[in-house]
């Protein structure tokens, strides 16, 4: 009679492929705890967030996981009064740039429902006849583009050149309709230069001498047309 064959007993210890399981899960361990410490966070998130990973694989004794904070969200109301303080700090300290340059009475500012509308009459802006910023009245610029940056980011801002009725005859303007356009191009390039302001907002708008603000049968009142008016628009 055969003898019944002796089935062979496993060798003692854990299967081999549980020692390969395991330094598999030692290796994603190592791989996700040296991603996140390359990334770039508090210190003390981070250790927090080691300790949850180890303990959450039961290396260490399991500590509360990182949740986010939520994020509350600003009414409508809040991001508007938000905007009207940036704008109004900007504002003021055009007003205060203004004064100091004793411009007073070339410049004037106004605050609207509508926005913001900036006079900057002659000379201030512009020699007689010519295009070309004066370096001097750089300053002020710069705070108009600070008041226009200080907005929502979704007004319009138009930038008219105007001048008196006194014809003008030149080998580089041929009316007072090229030399308004000129001047009105000449603010918005520098405007432009700071490259704080999306360029699609911008629009320079040439009156010429066909919108006058007083008469221009005497000295002041032609000095008083020859002006770039600034309209930041809601």
């Amino acid at each position: 009679m055969a003898k019944k064959e002796k089935k062979e007993e496993a060798p003692p210890g854990a299967p081999l492929w549980m020692t390969t399981y395991g330094d598999m899960m030692t290796l994603l361990l190592c791989f996700f705890v040296l991603l996140v410490s390359m990334s770039t966070m508090e210190i003390e998130k981070f250790r927090a967030a080691a300790a949850s990973l180890k303990g959450a694989l039961s290396v260490l004794p399991f500590q509360e996981s990182i949740r986010p904070q939520p994020i509350t969200p600003r009414s409508a109301d809040q991001i508007k009064k938000s905007d009207a303080r940036k704008r109004q700090k900007s504002v003021a300290r055009l007003r205060r740039i203004i004064q100091e340059k004793n411009l007073g009475q070339y410049i004037t500012v106004r605050e609207t429902e509508q926005g913001v509308h900036i006079t900057i009459g002659d000379p201030a802006l512009f020699d007689s006849g010519r295009a070309v910023i004066r370096t001097d009245i750089y300053p002020v610029l710069d705070a108009v583009t600070e008041v226009i940056h200080s907005g929502t980011g979704d007004e319009s801002i138009r930038v008219e050149g105007h001048t008196d009725n006194v014809p003008i005859h030149n080998a580089q303007f041929s009316d007072n309709w090229e030399l308004s356009i000129a001047r009105s191009l000449s603010v918005i390039r520098y405007i432009r230069g700071k490259q704080v302001i999306d360029p699609r907002r911008l629009r320079p708008v040439g009156c010429g001498e066909f919108h006058p603000v007083a008469t221009n049968r005497t000295l002041e009142g032609r000095a008083r047309n020859r002006r770039v008016e600034i309209f930041i628009e809601m």
